[in-house]
């Protein structure tokens, strides 16, 4: 689709300048994101077709219609080159405030990609101006552009960033200034919006400030700020002052505080955790388990802790048990990892974690096992194991995993499609915490994502899942049958490309790799241009946004309905 739009531009040599639409612009930037099945390094076609999308782009920078300039400033960012780089510093200075926000993106492409390696000084210079850009959508947009890596050019202007009106960019500003290590101003600490507050509290542990963070917010409404705090706890080494606090902590209520407490309890006090870690992997919730044996792994009897976890009958417990051992006890992991690969029937949450295991080792010694896993039930069933497998194969060397690669294709099954909605369709997803209400996409817009969860809805097949992954101002994710992220409902998606910005509320469809969506969903807490482009949007929250907050992982969707 991408590339067919690419051709029919280019079909028309005629023409001095094609004419764009902001949909072809798009397309033409989705040509910088084309991945293969395997992962492998970008061809030299691939250079090719980015170039030449790039110079088709490059016209509708200067057109008349704000809308064409937009979507070829940001198609840009994902198919440019060090030499666009001009040019999108240019279309940073563009009269639109919504061109301006989208160079900033544009720009963060650049290195986020990999197309250059930092910003210029140029660059730093524009950024610098658009942080004091009278627009909030410009202002998050380009504090976003420093807060995925240490950008000190920038230091600068982020302390004002971080008192800004606009949350979203206190938000990415406190995270920027955590990447330098820097703390910011303490009242952000008392910030109304949570994800701030959270963000403060790390950034705070970054510059090791611990002294100035308050007890009280132990106790904060948002178990996201709870969890930032057993974190910091964790990191200052300070058991005198945290450890009755992490106590009460992992007392609840709030999962995602309580396991984060474990974790902090465990660091500080070493073997004295031994009586309230041995507690924690009897409780009922997977999740907090999970969390338990994970703490367990520095306790002297941690190797037999995690042997022991990795017979757990819930494979949730069993997988992070396994992960865990061979994380932190290489030669205690080894038969356990050789016996699992090797078994035909293993659950395929253990086979996954094994699998990741191997491919993280690089060991030849688990060759042959990764070749028996080849042949298992959960791989001949699963894309995502598949394309693991694929991956630890080729850790091990191309030479030892191509004969292999042959009779292993990426995929033995094709995408399977969904008729087109009729009408657009809203859902709502009831949880112990509140219903939050999601208008999916119309028309030809994401179609098959769309109509593949209104089917699911309709079928009762989200009814009784869980959110098995909560992630502090990032997403929750959940609509996993199997409730480890790892399952589908039998069939999988081809993707499909979307224009929908992941901003807050934004429902995408996770996936392992190229066409491997499902069932499963994902709700953005905050916005997440990483991810535009990459990742199909199918949905939005149009109303119980606030519900999204409150979720923790191990919540369930009470009921799904169409309405």
């Amino acid at each position: 689709m991408i590339l067919a739009a690419l051709l029919a531009l280019l079909a028309f040599p005629a023409r001095a300048v094609p004419i764009l639409t902001p949909a072809e612009a798009f397309s033409l930037g989705q040509v910088g994101l084309v991945e293969s099945p395997d992962g492998t390094v970008e061809s030299a076609a691939s250079v090719s077709s980015r170039a030449a999308a790039a110079a088709l782009l490059a016209p509708a920078l200067l057109d008349g219609h704000p809308d064409l300039r937009r979507a070829a400033v940001e198609a840009l960012g994902k198919v440019g080159a060090p030499s666009d780089e001009a040019s999108l510093i240019s279309a940073a200075a563009d009269p639109e405030p919504a061109v301006r926000g989208e160079a900033a993106l544009a720009l963060f492409r650049l290195v986020f990609l990999k197309r250059i390696p930092r910003y210029s000084p140029a660059a730093i210079a524009r950024l610098s101006l658009l942080a004091g850009d009278p627009d909030p959508e410009v202002r998050w947009r380009t504090v976003y552009a420093a807060s995925r890596w240490p950008e000190p050019r920038l230091s600068e202007v982020l302390p004002n960033a971080a008192r800004d009106a606009d949350w979203r960019t206190r938000l990415f500003a406190v995270r920027s200034l955590a990447k330098l290590g820097f703390a910011p101003d303490p009242d952000l600490l008392a910030d109304p919006e949570p994800y701030v507050r959270a963000e403060a509290v790390a950034a705070f542990s970054a510059a090791k400030a611990w002294i100035r963070l308050p007890d009280a917010l132990f106790g904060d409404p948002s178990s996201h700020v709870r969890a930032a705090m057993a974190d910091a706890a964790a990191a200052s080494g300070d058991a005198a002052r945290f450890v009755p606090l992490l106590e009460r902590l992992a007392a609840g209520p709030g999962t995602l505080a309580e396991g984060r407490a474990l974790l902090a309890l465990a660091k500080l006090l070493g073997g004295a955790s031994a009586k309230v870690l041995a507690e924690a992997r009897q409780d009922r919730r997977w999740w907090l388990r999970c969390r338990a044996y994970e703490a367990s792994a520095g306790l002297a009897d941690g190797p037999a802790i995690l042997l022991a976890g990795a017979r757990d009958a819930d494979p949730r417990v069993a997988a992070q048990s396994l992960e865990t051992l061979a994380a932190s006890s290489p030669t205690a992991a080894l038969p356990e990892l050789q016996r699992l690969l090797r078994r035909p029937d293993a659950p395929l949450e253990l086979l996954g974690a094994a699998v990741d295991a191997a491919g993280q080792r690089k060991d030849p010694a688990l060759l042959a096992g990764l070749l028996a896993a080849t042949r298992s039930k959960a791989a001949k069933a699963s894309p995502e194991l598949r394309g693991s497998i694929r991956n630890a194969l080729a850790a091990l060397g191309p030479g030892k995993a191509a004969a292999a690669f042959k009779s292993f294709p990426p995929f033995v099954d094709k995408p399977r499609s969904f008729p087109a909605l009729r009408a657009p369709a809203v859902i709502e997803l009831e949880t112990a915490k509140g219903t939050f209400v999601i208008a999916l996409a119309s028309g030809a817009e994401a179609s098959v994502h769309a109509a593949a969860v209104a089917d699911g809805v309709a079928r009762g097949l989200y009814d009784g899942l869980n959110w098995h992954r909560v992630v502090t101002a990032f997403v929750v994710q959940g609509g996993d049958p199997r409730g480890s992220g790892w399952g589908d409902a039998g069939w999988r998606l081809a993707d499909e490309d979307t224009r929908r910005p992941f901003l807050r509320g934004t429902v995408g469809a996770p996936k392992a790799g190229k066409d491997t969506a499902g069932c499963q969903l994902f709700v953005s807490l905050v916005p997440i241009p990483h991810l535009d482009g990459r990742y199909t949007a199918f949905g939005t929250v149009i109303s119980g946004l606030h519900v999204l907050d409150l979720l923790e992982p191990g919540d369930l969707i009470v009921r799904a309905r169409l309405r």
